[in-house]
């Protein structure tokens, strides 16, 4: 279940103490989160889902909160190409996830159908 994951090291917000946490660190990981997060009956629980969603504005940002490191990650698109605010980079697995979001909302109309 966690073989495209890796462990990384995350920063609590109590004293700086670390805490190993397994981290989405590709955008694989983040179409694995996203599969999990479609076929959820509770789409907002998350300790069914590793990955939720608590904004999305298509084609400006996505406020996902990762559940494996307890916090909310931003993901901003600007000319269609998404980039995680939160990790500094554009192909983690917030990315993956935020891609996915993306590809719905353009098929379906709604994030939630």
């Amino acid at each position: 279940m966690f073989e495209n994951k890796s462990i990384k090291i995350a920063r609590t917000k109590n004293k700086g103490i670390s805490k190993l946490a397994l981290h989405f660190d590709t955008l694989d990981s983040g179409t694995e989160a996203f599969m999990h997060w479609l076929g959820s009956d509770d789409k907002m629980s998350t300790s069914n889902n590793p990955i939720i969603i608590k904004q999305f504005v298509r084609n400006k940002y996505a406020v996902l909160y990762d559940n494996t490191l307890g916090q909310d990650m931003i993901v901003e698109t600007h000319d269609g190409v998404p980039f995680c605010k939160s990790c500094n980079i554009d192909d983690c697995g917030h990315v993956g996830f935020t891609i996915l979001l993306e590809q719905k909302y353009e098929n379906d109309g709604s994030i939630l159908d």
